[in-house]
């Protein structure tokens, strides 16, 4: 039986492909970053990319696993890797260009691999914590790039799904909780030439709830860019 962690990083590899490692790198570069902080790194898929377009990286996560993926599958002279939780970015003293947070990590601040999970209000505050460790951890005039759930996908509430990619195959179910504000995700079928039967389950955070928490840090612009690769989740940028 495939690990969680196993589970996500290949669902990752096959929707988060070069097409949308060379646009997020050329969205970088327009905003003069060369130094990038990835929180919730993963198994170093997207950082092993966007540092071979020339790119310096640190990338964390609180996964043992995923940490020792990424240096086995995804490591590169430029990058390193750290098991660390980013509560715990204090302990760093570097700032950085960027600092990232993508794939709807943010939910997953106090719930990843855990069968207890705290409730929707103690998660919410997490992830604003979150929010202004990643802010500290930025340089004057540096990109912070997080994402979470569209308002659309939301709206649309409990409903089938069939995900059908070049190296995707799968069918499955979204439902959303509105009064305990959980998101549960379920799909199987085939990715990347590997059976998959797998899920998840996170705390929801709306597009203008993730605005508020960053402009409460009073940051020089937010907007919400449009990349055409990103089809899963609303992206919001801000300048310190």
């Amino acid at each position: 039986m495939m690990s969680l962690s196993k589970e996500w990083a290949l669902l990752s590899r096959a929707m988060y492909g070069q097409n949308f490692i060379e646009e997020l790198s050329n969205f970088l570069k327009r905003q003069k970053v060369r130094t990038i902080l990835e929180c919730g790194c993963g198994d170093g898929n997207i950082l092993q990319g966007l540092v071979n377009n020339g790119f310096n990286g640190l990338g964390i996560d609180g996964d043992s696993e995923m940490i020792q993926m990424a240096n086995q599958e995804h490591s590169h002279p430029n990058i390193n890797y750290q098991v660390l939780n980013w509560l715990d970015l204090g302990r760093l003293s570097e700032q950085y260009d960027c600092v990232m947070c993508r794939g709807n990590s943010l939910s997953y601040v106090l719930n990843w691999g855990k069968d207890k999970r705290e409730p929707a209000e103690i998660v919410t505050k997490s992830v604003a914590k979150s929010i202004g460790l990643m802010f500290d951890r930025l340089r004057i005039n540096g990109l912070l790039y997080v994402d979470t759930v569209r308002q659309k996908d939301i709206d649309a509430g409990n409903r089938k799904i069939e995900l059908k990619y070049p190296n995707i195959l799968l069918k499955g179910k979204i439902e959303y909780d509105l009064a305990r504000r959980i998101r549960r995700t379920y799909g199987e079928g085939v990715v990347l030439g590997k059976e998959f039967k797998g899920g998840g389950e996170s705390v929801f955070i709306t597009p203008n709830e993730l605005e508020g928490m960053i402009l409460g840090l009073k940051p020089a612009r937010v907007w919400h860019p449009n990349l055409k690769s990103e089809v899963n989740y609303h992206i919001v940028c801000a300048k310190k």
